[in-house]
């Protein structure tokens, strides 16, 4: 895409205006931004900005995240958002997210008249802003078709059409979408009923039994063969709850719901039960060599290891409600936002990439 800005440019440039005599903001300006809202951090001294940096979450509070004063320190005008859902992972509706950097993007453009635009995304910011950047640069059909559990709009109030691509994306630590996630730390030894309230326990996929391989105290050792059932069936138990959301979703849409709108969906043991996680050996390295940017600012190809110390303490997570059901999904938001077909959790090739929570890490316009 012309003018697209690559991770390592936006990096050295950021390092070059580091020792300039500019200032963070201290005191930003708060702006209600369509139905998001942001803060916006100037730099105290030098020269007027020519280049703004969003940084926003999902639904996480970013207004005073460390890259806003950061990026101002260094010549940026910084727009912090936090987008509608804020702080309600229960009610996101992700075909919306774009509408909301949106209203960042063309704030930074029409109202401060800036050069260019750089998304910023941390964590689950980097699938929102390439998210955003996809349909920007592609146009809404990259959410539609009848592959995607949830559509966005191309028409109406809730239309994605016409928004305009970023000059630029930098990824912090960003991972591929909750949809991935979730799948990938589902606990596929919890057998659920139709209602979701009755669990019963196969031991024989149990990720906290050191029968299996579990480890208290250090990396979990799991046979090839248990990984291999585990990441099976944590992709079959996803697929069986997107058809019970659907289904619950079909008789709410046909008036045969005790509810009209929406319903709830906690399910057990949805979170925390990542074998990644526990084994070291799942996934510890990249597949091939790549960049590697260093402290000292030097660029070395290698195969870069994982310095993640395995968690353990996962077993204790995955039995509660807060951290092991994610409790307050609705079918809604559970289909938008934390659902995705596959047959194996962990092989790529198997996970189907169509539905509306894109798992990219990386969506530009060519």
């Amino acid at each position: 895409m012309k003018g697209l800005f690559s991770i390592l440019i936006i990096l050295a440039f950021t390092q070059v205006l580091g020792p300039t005599p500019s200032f963070g903001q201290s005191s930003p300006t708060f702006l209600q931004l369509g139905q998001a809202k942001g803060a916006l951090y100037k730099p105290d001294s030098g020269p007027a900005p020519r280049i703004g940096i969003i940084v926003m979450h999902r639904e996480a509070n970013y207004m005073n995240n460390i890259a806003c004063t950061e990026f101002s320190k260094r010549g940026f005008m910084v727009l912090c958002m936090n987008s509608r859902f804020e702080n309600n992972e229960s009610v996101v509706a992700w075909e919306l997210i774009p509408l909301d950097v949106a209203q960042g993007v063309n704030y930074l453009k029409n109202t401060q008249h800036l050069n260019r635009i750089i998304l910023y995304g941390n964590s689950g910011g980097g699938v929102t802003m390439s998210f955003y950047q996809a349909v920007a640069g592609n146009g809404p059909s990259v959410c539609q078709g009848s592959r995607k559990l949830v559509e966005c709009s191309s028409s109406g109030s809730n239309s994605l059409a016409g928004s305009t691509p970023a000059d630029g994306i930098i990824l912090s630590d960003g991972h591929p979408g909750n949809p991935i996630l979730r799948q990938r730390s589902i606990n596929p030894s919890l057998i659920r009923s139709q209602d979701l309230d009755r669990v019963r326990l196969n031991p024989k996929l149990n990720p906290f039994d050191p029968n299996n391989g579990y480890s208290t105290t250090a990396s979990s050792t799991y046979s090839d063969k248990f990984k291999q059932q585990y990441f099976v069936e944590q992709a079959e138990q996803m697929n069986r709850l997107i058809d019970l959301a659907s289904d619950r979703l079909q008789q709410i849409n046909d008036g045969k719901d005790i509810y009209t709108d929406d319903a709830p969906f906690d399910i057990p043991g949805f979170d925390n039960a990542r074998l990644l996680s526990l084994d070291l050996t799942v996934r510890h390295t990249t597949v091939q060599p790549e960049k590697l940017l260093k402290n000292d600012g030097t660029i070395v190809t290698q195969i870069i290891e994982s310095i993640a110390p395995p968690r353990p303490k996962l077993a204790q997570l995955n039995s509660t409600f807060s951290q092991g059901a994610r409790g307050g999904l609705t079918v809604r938001s559970f289909l938008s936002s934390n659902a995705i077909r596959a047959t194996n959790s962990m092989d790529e090739n198997q996970i189907d990439l169509a539905p509306a929570t894109i798992p990219c890490l990386v969506c530009f316009s060519r």
